[in-house]
């Protein structure tokens, strides 16, 4: 049985991804950070309960996820989840051995939509199916109706069969083409702030910023995506405002709005000479999946090496 470590809950996420793809027995452990942390650790559960309606023999006991090797065959479903469970990470961690099958599968999702615990919807569907596409890797996420994080919405997804593709040249000049900032329930103000604060810290027009007011949700949401564009590929990072704790709380403070702007700027700006690194990190068990070994990452981000995932995919490969 194959034993990995995680130190972080992506991490835990993307193993039990890796050992779906190649249907390996392993034994996961979770670091006691990831399972004392009430969303993390809620999600995990929820995670393993999706993959149980599914048919894989899994289990998380004592921090420790153990999973049998099976393949995860095509399917038609709908997987109804709680509002504290994100749809993207139910997505991120079936989505890569769905790929392997030879028909698409469709999924609808009820669940959290936009949660700042994780990636939105539309970081599957701009961010990260974009860049996939250019190694024959084909997924598609729509959202339906918003659910910031304690608020159930609803998405569709499509993972379609790979294609194997010669991989072209990669250009590494990355600019930002445009900032979506999405409120619900929430003064307009707040979002002129951002758009002026965008502006000036990462060298925007301002015609490349539009605000979206989401009527179809019943809390208070504030979201941010940055749209990328690396040589003709496109990609997209999301950033959802912390305005509520892991007990589902209202918790709004001043500070917070100036935190979640630093946080935004900081990533983007780390963000203009390759592609960014989230969205390989999550692009990697589908690479796997898809027959290419982790080092191709590496071309589109040097700075996977240091990630946690490109460590795993190594074990998972051996």
């Amino acid at each position: 049985m194959l034993q990995v470590h995680t130190t972080t809950f992506a991490a835990a996420r993307q193993a039990l991804a890796l050992a779906l793809v190649k249907q390996k027995e392993c034994s996961i452990s979770i670091d006691p950070l990831v399972q004392q942390h009430i969303h993390y650790n809620r999600t995990l559960q929820a995670i393993v309960e999706v993959l149980h309606q599914l048919n894989i023999s899994c289990t998380y006991h004592n921090g420790i996820i153990t999973v049998l090797p099976q393949k995860l065959p095509a399917c038609t479903a709908t997987i109804t989840l709680h509002s504290f469970c994100p749809v993207t990470d139910i997505f991120l961690t079936i989505a890569p051995a769905l790929s392997c099958n030879s028909i698409q599968s469709d999924i609808t999702f009820t669940g959290v939509t936009h949660c700042q615990y994780t990636h939105s919807t539309g970081f599957i569907r701009f961010g990260l199916a974009p860049v996939l596409s250019q190694f024959g890797c084909f997924l598609h996420m729509a959202t339906k109706k918003f659910g910031f994080y304690t608020v159930t919405g609803n998405a569709v997804a499509k993972i379609y069969p790979q294609i194997k593709k010669e991989i072209g040249a990669i250009v590494t000049n990355t600019r930002i083409t445009g900032i979506r900032i999405y409120i619900a329930n929430v003064d307009q103000e707040f979002a002129f702030h951002q758009k002026k604060e965008l502006c000036k810290a990462l060298a925007v027009s301002d015609d490349s910023v539009s605000i979206m007011q989401v009527a179809n949700v019943t809390n208070h949401g504030n979201a941010i995506d940055v749209f990328f564009s690396t040589g003709d590929i496109p990609s997209m990072l999301s950033f959802t405002m912390p305005l509520y704790d892991d007990n589902g709380s209202f918790v709004f403070e001043d500070t917070m709005m100036h935190e979640f702007l630093h946080a935004v700027i900081n990533t983007c700006l780390h963000s203009y000479e390759y592609i960014p690194l989230p969205i390989v990190e999550e692009a990697l068990p589908f690479l796997l999946a898809a027959g290419y070994d982790a080092t191709v990452a590496q071309k589109i981000q040097p700075k996977i090496v240091e990630s946690e995932v490109y460590t795993m995919c190594k074990q998972f490969r051996d």
